[in-house]
C-alpha cells in the first residue's frame, strides 16, 4: 500500500445543481477523497454556481473555470492543477453508479501503478435505461476495439478511472472536446499501463440533458484511429 497516496476527484458542471450535489454528497460519504475540484464552463448557469460555492465552503473543495471551451480543455486544466498523487473524473449528472467508487479507490491503492477503470459490460445490467438499439452499437464497438489493440478489456469509451496524476501530466493529449475522452483510456493503453476494470452501472440522468451527443460519439472513432496509428514515443510530450 502506497502511504503517500492521495485522491482528486474532479467534477465538470455545466447546469447540473441538485444531481451535482448528490454526486458529491456520494463520492464524499464513501471517504478516501484528498480534494475537490470543480471545474465549470465559462457558460455555467447561475444555479450551477450557487451550488459549486455553496460545496466549496469546505476547505478540501475548489472550482475554477475551464481556460477554453470543450469537455476536453476542462479535464486538461484538471490534470495540470489537481494535488493528487492520483486523479479521477467523475460525472455530474449521476449518469454512473457511485456505488463502483470504493472498489476503485481500494484496488488503485493496491496497484497505484495501473489505472482503476469501471465498466458497464461486467453487470447483467450495466446499461439501465440505456436503449437496446444504443446497447447493441456499444457492444459492437466493444468489440472492435478490443481486436483492434489486442486487449481483454471490456469497456474502452468508458473513461471514468483512477489513474496515476504524472501519467496524465506526460501524455500529450490532441482534442478539446467530447472527442478528447477516447484518449483517457486508449492513449494509456497503447503505452502499455495495465488496467484493471470495476463492474459499475448506467443510471438515467435526472437533470438536464446530456451534451455528448450521438453525433459527438462519431467522432470518438476518429479519435481511437489517430491514436492507433500515432507512434508511442509520438503520445508523450517532449521534456
Amino acid at each position: 500500500m502506497n502511504e503517500n497516496y492521495s485522491l482528486s476527484i474532479v467534477i465538470c458542471a455545466v447546469d447540473e445543481t441538485f444531481s451535482l450535489e448528490r454526486t458529491f454528497q456520494k463520492l464524499d460519504g464513501y471517504g478516501g477523497a484528498d480534494e475537490y475540484l470543480f471545474v465549470l464552463s465559462k457558460t455555467c448557469t447561475p444555479e450551477c454556481l450557487a451550488t459549486v460555492e455553496r460545496l466549496c465552503e469546505r476547505a478540501d473543495c475548489r472550482w475554477i473555470y475551464q481556460s477554453a471551451t470543450g469537455f476536453g480543455n476542462a479535464m486538461r486544466d484538471s490534470f495540470e492543477i489537481v494535488r493528487g498523487t492520483h486523479i479521477v473524473i467523475w460525472s455530474a449528472d449521476e449518469a454512473t453508479d457511485t456505488s463502483s467508487f470504493p472498489q476503485m479507490l481500494r484496488l488503485s491503492k493496491e496497484n497505484p501503478d495501473m489505472i482503476i477503470k469501471i465498466s458497464r459490460w461486467m453487470r447483467p445490467d450495466g446499461f439501465d435505461g440505456y436503449g437496446r438499439l444504443n446497447k447493441f452499437l456499444n457492444y459492437i464497438s466493444q468489440r472492435a476495439f478490443g481486436l483492434l489493440f489486442r486487449s481483454d478489456l471490456t469497456e474502452f469509451t468508458n473513461p471514468t478511472q483512477i489513474a496515476p496524476t504524472p501519467l496524465y501530466r506526460k501524455i500529450r493529449w490532441t482534442h478539446t472536446g467530447f472527442d478528447f475522452l477516447p484518449e483517457l483510456v486508449f492513449k494509456p493503453l497503447k503505452l502499455g499501463v495495465k488496467f484493471i476494470e470495476v463492474p459499475t452501472k448506467n443510471v438515467p440522468r435526472e437533470e438536464g440533458k446530456s451534451h455528448n451527443t450521438f453525433f459527438s460519439h462519431i467522432f470518438y472513432y476518429r479519435t481511437i484511429l489517430e491514436v492507433f496509428f500515432t507512434k508511442k514515443e509520438n503520445l508523450i510530450k517532449e521534456t
